[in-house]
């Protein structure tokens, strides 16, 4: 409302000072007082207006899954096609993979190169979180219920056979499946498990666009294999902190700082997998962690 009467007075005292018989009867009621005055309402008008909340250009916010897999859908339209991603045990990235994958396979394609960099999380080792949840002894009858938290080689068991296992053959028989129909893409997708235990999930799209979003952590009974336990989870889909599931940075942004974060996201993720390049785990989940065209 005030923006808009600063730009009222701005027009009256600019006609005042062009249009002699206007100026003359607005000076005479003392509503404007000539040339001064429209030039502060200009200044406090676009003082105003400058002050008013601007988005950043190259930053994303996303309240759904479904935003980012539009992301997904985009990306796969380029020449060169690359994604790198760090999480569990790649289940979030499958579900975003699936569309654009399955469109290869179902099309031909501009696209002559397609590169898969997935970091997971190593599960053949002890670990807090994910992991197993035991009551804690109380010391009073009004205490609430406490637990202690755990390693949990029947949870970590349950990922592996369930989730990462099973997303790395769906992902291979996608892949199988682009090839077929298109041979000339060339096609590399490697594993590489790591010991650092991930907060958050990282997607880099191109190169050009990081996407990232923390894991929460969720209090649940799990029933695997006819035997009921609790865990405390790390929660990979639900999550909304805020208005935002999903944040991400352009590195092509204008704003010297959101291509800054977006290339220290990348930078980060870049020197994991080449320092896992030469460091491998001892009894590793994924056996055959590179992709390999099916021979012929």
């Amino acid at each position: 409302m005030v923006r808009w009467l600063l730009a009222l007075v701005a027009l009256l005292g600019i006609a005042a000072e062009l249009i002699e018989p206007l100026g003359n009867a607005l000076k005479g009621q003392q509503l404007l007082g000539g040339s001064f005055a429209a030039l502060m309402a200009l200044i406090l008008f676009d003082a105003i207006s400058e002050s008013e909340p601007k988005e950043v250009v190259g930053v994303h916010v996303f309240a759904d899954r479904d935003e980012l897999h539009a992301a997904f859908r985009e990306a796969f339209q380029a020449r060169l096609v690359r994604v790198d991603f760090s999480g569990f045990t790649m289940q979030t990235l499958l579900d975003a993979l699936r569309v654009p994958l399955e469109k290869m396979a179902d099309h031909e394609v501009r696209t002559v190169e397609l590169k898969l960099c997935i970091i997971i999380a190593h599960l053949n080792l002890p670990m807090g979180l994910p992991g197993g949840l035991v009551p804690a002894p109380r010391s009073g009858e009004s205490d609430a219920e406490r637990f202690y938290f755990r390693d949990s080689p029947e949870n970590r068991q349950r990922m592996r056979d369930d989730f990462t296992k099973h997303n790395w053959i769906t992902l291979k028989n996608l892949l199988e499946r682009v090839h077929q129909r298109n041979p000339g893409i060339v096609i590399s997708c490697e594993i590489r498990e790591s010991p650092q235990i991930p907060e958050r999930k990282l997607y880099i799209l191109n190169q050009e666009t990081v996407f990232t979003t923390p894991y929460g952590i969720e209090r649940r009974d799990v029933t695997w294999h006819e035997n009921t336990y609790r865990i405390l989870d790390t929660e990979g889909f639900g999550p909304l902190y805020g208005q935002a599931r999903y944040i991400g940075w352009d590195l092509r942004s204008t704003s010297r700082t959101t291509a800054q974060i977006a290339e220290h996201h990348m930078e980060c993720h870049r020197n994991l997998w080449n320092k896992l390049a030469d460091i491998k785990p001892e009894r590793p989940v994924i056996a055959d962690p590179v992709w390999t065209p099916p021979r012929r």
